[in-house]
């Protein structure tokens, strides 16, 4: 060890000693108004990463093992019952602390409470910066099931929404794999529920790069979740010294997992450090092709660590603790750039490009004089091929007409909707409107900057999200008939407080050549269309040969290469993304020796 190094390590572990008395204190001083929850914040084979999660008593409830945003259904995937779990409400200790005395790894208890308290404090993520609660697809809480079968995968189940979790015997590990004890398998498929109740049509999507963003955010989730715990940066500083270019926990997806497949030594990346430039049409993979946007995101945060830091952390204790100040700040900034985007996105489909420009337009949204992060932010879409000038944001010019409508019916704002087709994009021959929504958040941002001083300030924005179905006819050249494709278009008219219009972001993307108005749907309709049989057309049309329209939607595609399952629908065919599937998709991010992220 370097001298270097060995004052690095003597600095961490003085202040670390500090943190843990602090800590000790600060859970003695916990009232009753919180549930102390044990979690992993990495995975068994980092045990020392480990926390309490503080559950909010006064604002949530604890029933049986379940709150009002998840409940543990500790069945198989068919319902059958795996293991019992303990009252929450009734059981004083879930701590960290002690489950060590009571049974920890090999704990079906201790497996529920670790991933209960996962689920919940990375959702807290996520909540503060999109200004309201998620509420899910039906209604009531995420149904988890953390011992769902045995294998090799975990999964989000959107037909039935549910996260799924298994576990099994590894010739690579002494000891099983549980899923549901990795703090990024648990974060990734929270990824994509969220997603998913954002955007329940993105599952219908036929544009090549909203699968792959489903996957990347998912992944980009895990990686905020793990950086909030101070014990987490102060690993990575350990193993990279401050320069986040070096390989590093966060650029590792889910170690434990990664190593019980592969084994100990092969790299399985999470390819945050490889991702290569944007390309319309390659990789056609989805898990390969996220790399590209997971790549691009880390790039940001890296070079907006480097900008808060300019000078670099030298191997002491100030530098340890500017690298932390850094890179919380970086993340903090990166994590709200990129989630409250969301609200700005198209509720049918999202290019990567579209993406990078909607994280733009709102940054600027809260920070109008401070353009300094999302510049950063631009510099590296503009050096990956993600930034793209001809995408058209320009929002209708139909003044404050959503004001009025606050809180009126479905009947009423499709009418309106109906009578502004030409302004929001809509083609004259769409098949029908589906039910558009009208919603309103209001979040706090702190930290902003109004002339020489730092406010907190509070941001209200309206978002008009409408969809409508389209008809595409293909021909199955295998028997010469025509074949109709039921898809989805739509867009998001973002307006301020004052409804007045700020963008609109529509599916098919249109771009500044194009004609105004319904034509100007028709011409976007036609580019995605061109786009699509380039890349799926060939794939598309064996699948349909096959004649096999029972699939479910968790089965692997008829046709290697294809990414949709075909569904019979009255009238034609509906196009459905395949659901996340763990397992490949570690193969599909990974760098390894038989090359997996080129599949």
């Amino acid at each position: 060890m370097t001298d270097a190094v060995a004052i690095t390590a003597s600095a961490i572990e003085t202040a670390t000693v500090e943190t843990e008395t602090s800590t000790t204190l600060a859970v003695e001083n916990i009232t009753l108004k919180t549930k102390v929850m044990a979690m992993f914040l990495q995975d068994p084979s980092l045990s020392k990463l480990r926390d309490n999660y503080l559950f909010p008593l006064d604002q949530d409830y604890l029933i049986g093992t379940g709150s009002s945003r998840f409940v543990i259904r500790d069945t198989s995937e068919s319902g059958e019952p795996v293991f019992a779990g303990s009252d929450w409400s009734k059981q004083e200790d879930l701590s960290f602390e002690y489950f060590q005395q009571h049974g920890l790894i090999d704990n079906p208890v201790f497996h529920q409470v670790n991933v209960f308290s996962v689920l919940s404090r990375t959702l807290d993520l996520v909540e503060e910066e999109v200004g309201h609660p998620i509420v899910w697809k039906d209604g009531g809480p995420l149904i988890i099931r953390p011992h769902a079968f045995e294998g090799m995968n975990a999964y989000y189940d959107p037909i039935n929404p549910s996260l799924n979790f298994g576990y099994f015997n590894s010739p690579f590990l002494r000891a099983p794999v549980w899923t549901c004890l990795s703090h990024d398998i648990v974060a990734h498929e929270l990824g994509h529920a969220i997603i998913d109740t954002f955007r329940p049509l993105y599952l219908y999507s036929a544009d090549i790069d909203t699968s792959a963003l489903h996957e990347s955010f998912a992944d980009i989730l895990a990686m905020f979740a793990a950086l909030q715990y101070p014990s987490v940066v102060e690993y990575i500083y350990r193993e990279t010294g401050g320069d986040m270019r070096h390989p590093s926990l966060i650029t590792r997806l889910a170690e434990e997992f990664g190593v019980g497949i592969f084994g100990a030594g092969i790299p399985y990346l999470r390819s945050a450090l490889e991702g290569a430039k944007y390309s319309p049409n390659e990789p056609k993979q989805p898990h390969a092709r996220s790399t590209i946007w997971t790549a691009a995101i880390y790039e940001i945060m890296q070079k907006l660590v480097e900008a808060i830091e300019p000078d670099g952390f030298e191997h002491t204790a100030s530098g340890f603790t500017g690298f932390i100040n850094a890179l919380v700040k970086a993340t903090h900034a990166l994590k709200g750039m990129l989630i409250r985007a969301l609200h700005y996105t198209p509720p049918t489909s999202l290019s990567m490009p579209m993406l990078a420009r909607l994280i733009y337009e709102a940054d600027a949204r809260v920070y109008p004089t401070d353009s300094k992060f999302r510049d950063i932010a631009k510099q590296v879409f503009v050096a990956r091929n993600l930034w793209s000038e001809k995408i058209d944001l320009k929002p209708p010019d139909i003044g404050n007409l959503f004001k009025d409508l606050k809180g009126a019916d479905t009947r009423t704002l499709m009418r309106v909707v109906a009578h502004n087709t030409s302004a929001l994009r809509i083609p004259e021959n769409a098949l029908r409107l589906l039910k558009p929504h009208l919603i309103t958040t209001t979040r706090r941002i702190d930290k902003v900057k109004e002339g020489e001083e730092t406010v907190i300030k509070e941001i209200t924005e309206h978002y008009l999200e409408y969809t409508y179905e389209y008809s595409q006819i293909v021909s199955d050249f295998t028997s010469g008939e025509m074949n109709a494709f039921t898809v989805y278009g739509g867009g998001t008219l973002v307006m301020d407080e004052n409804w007045n219009t700020i963008c609109l972001a529509a599916y098919p993307e249109p771009i500044q050549e194009d004609p105004a108005g319904t034509e100007g749907g028709k011409t976007a309709w036609k580019r995605a269309r061109e786009q699509f049989d380039q890349i799926h057309g060939a794939s598309i049309q064996r699948t349909l040969a096959s004649k096999d329209e029972n699939r479910s939607i968790k089965d692997r595609p008829v046709v290697p290469g294809c990414p949709f399952i075909i569904q019979s629908t009255t009238g034609g065919y509906r196009l459905i993304r395949r659901c996340c599937n763990l397992h490949e998709h570690i193969n599909g991010v990974s760098v390894t020796q038989n090359g997996l992220a080129d599949l």
